[in-house]
């Protein structure tokens, strides 16, 4: 055997080598299973079959989850409602005892929304949940809207405020001496 030069690819004595078949696999390397059967190769993946399987399967896997969510999410909606509210009348007492005159929050039952006193917007409550209030008679503006008042001293006429969907109540209490806030929660199913 000759030796080669490795930066030409030439014999030593000059000549040059023949040209390699490049559709040929490296030596030492088996051949593909095309090559040496004669039939195409083998591909590897999912039928339709197989991923339409899969797809019902997380059809009905879902189908069985979204409506184990409902619950939760009136749930998180009464909750997060009724903090709301609660902040609202902190800030309106706040707000009495700050300027020293007495302050309003106005809620109507009717188009689930609120009023603070010193602000222009309304504020939406959920649809979903029903609205209730309990105030003082000189409160009362008309069939579905009231008003609890906070004085500067902190007290307030006093209230309550019930948010309720199908399976639970919350409540915002307003106590008339001191004017503390605080939420509650009733179970439907006791009554």
């Amino acid at each position: 055997m000759i030796p080669s030069d490795p930066l030409t690819s030439r014999p030593a004595s000059g000549r040059l080598l023949a040209a390699a078949n490049l559709n040929a696999p490296p030596q030492g390397l088996p051949k593909s299973l095309s090559s040496r059967t004669g039939q195409s190769p083998i591909v590897k993946g999912f039928t339709l079959i197989e991923m339409l399987i899969v797809l019902a399967i997380a059809g009905i896997v879902m189908g069985t989850l979204v409506p184990s969510f409902g619950p939760a999410i009136a749930r998180a909606q009464l909750y997060s409602a009724s903090r709301d509210v609660a902040s609202a009348l902190r800030h309106t007492r706040g707000q009495a005892m700050i300027r020293g005159e007495d302050a309003l929050f106005e809620l109507n039952t009717v188009n689930h929304s609120y009023r603070v006193s010193g602000r222009p917007k309304l504020y939406r409550l959920p649809p979903g949940i029903e609205l209730g209030l309990f105030t003082t008679s000189t409160e009362t503006l008309d069939e579905g809207t009231g008003r609890i008042r906070f004085f500067p001293d902190g007290s307030a006429t006093g209230g309550r405020v019930s948010l309720i969907t199908a399976k639970q109540t919350r409540v915002v209490d307003i106590n008339w001496l001191t004017g503390e806030i605080t939420i509650g929660e009733e179970d439907l199913g006791d009554h």
